[in-house]
């Protein structure tokens, strides 16, 4: 019953490879086995009780909480990078089919993803690596594949050179404000072109029209150009984390969880929830006041579309004008989350879970 053992009849594993782009460096930081999906009864120390038949164990505060298999895969790389790749519960909760269904919002919401998996790839890497903490680093990731799948009758094969097929920065960029024509090229390319390709989604955005037309019924026609505000958020389309400041808060599973309640002065919504931080390298909105979460870096836990919603019928222009919060009616995850790494919440059991 430990990852990686006899038992498991199928074992996966990884390799962690640092590249650097600017000298074609390629450093090998080290290797990592991926722990069995939450079956159930084969795998229970995933469980409530170390039992099969129990839902999934709730996130925890510290490192000697987590599960047994948990803390077997995470491992520790060269230069002090830390690594974990396996399944875990869908973290983001948000009530996607009343969003995407011409903002026809239900009270309460329900959360799409509840109850759901997904496979994550998590990677510590040391501020030393960055280049010390006096900055503001931007964060993205992509997906590459090869160009060429060949289908043979003794086995496929992938040949070619390797072709990226999709992005990911900010949350709901590419989803909510890129237009359908252009979601492909957006998939395609680099940070670098979107100021040129795609500022013009964040500047005049077409879910601010909506919100204006279909929620506040034309009140708000400002909100609706011209949005430089929202510009500085998305393009170029990097989570911008500023490490200069103290450590964020975390969520865990509530302000009332009686063994892992949020940390004090933690909000789902940020910085309109008052959940701010001091910068010691930019003023932000004066005297280095940051947001404590998204769209400073992102926590588990942030309610992204409560954010987002709240920015887009808002003015961050200057004088600031807040209006809401507003969002989906969803505001909590249905698991509590870890508040050490890998951070996300165990996997949902797949023999005893549900689906809001």
């Amino acid at each position: 019953q430990d990852i990686g053992d006899a038992a498991q009849n199928l074992t996966q594993t990884y390799t962690v490879t640092k590249v650097n782009h600017h000298t074609g460096a390629r450093t090998v930081l080290g290797n990592g086995i991926v722990p069995p999906n939450n079956q159930g009864i084969a795998t229970p120390y995933y469980n409530q009780g170390d039992n099969g038949e129990n839902r999934a164990k709730d996130g925890v505060a510290t490192e000697a909480e987590l599960d047994r298999y948990t803390k077997q895969a995470i491992v520790s790389l060269s230069n002090g990078y830390v690594a974990f790749a396996g399944q875990r519960d869908d973290g983001f909760y948000s009530d996607v089919e009343a969003v995407f269904d011409l903002l026809k919002l239900r009270n309460p919401g329900k959360d799409s993803q509840g109850g759901f998996n997904l496979h994550l790839m998590a990677l510590e890497i040391p501020v030393s690596e960055l280049g010390g903490d006096q900055q503001v680093v931007g964060v993205y990731a992509t997906t590459s594949r090869k160009q060429i799948r060949i289908l043979r009758p003794d086995g496929n094969q992938n040949a070619g050179r390797w072709v990226q097929v999709a992005r990911q920065g900010n949350p709901l960029f590419n989803e909510g404000l890129v237009a359908i024509a252009d979601k492909d090229l957006y998939s395609r390319t680099s940070p670098s072109q979107d100021s040129k390709l795609f500022r013009k989604y964040a500047e005049t955005p077409e879910l601010a029209h909506l919100l204006n037309a279909l929620v506040l019924g034309g009140a708000l026609p400002s909100i609706e150009t011209n949005r430089t505000d929202i510009a500085g958020i998305y393009i170029p389309d990097l989570i911008k984390c500023d490490l200069s400041t103290s450590k964020v808060r975390f969520a865990g599973g509530g302000a009332s969880h009686p063994t892992n309640p949020d940390d004090a002065g933690y909000s789902r919504l940020g910085i309109f929830g008052g959940d701010t931080l001091t910068s010691t390298v930019q003023a932000g909105f004066g005297n280095g006041t940051v947001p404590g979460g998204w769209p400073n870096g992102r926590r588990f836990g942030d309610d992204v579309v409560d954010i987002a919603v709240t920015a887009l019928i808002s003015d961050l222009r200057g004088p600031i004008i807040v209006r809401g919060p507003a969002g989906d009616n969803v505001d909590h995850n249905d698991m509590a989350y870890n508040k050490v790494f890998p951070y996300e919440s165990t996997p949902q059991n797949g023999r005893n879970h549900s689906h809001p």
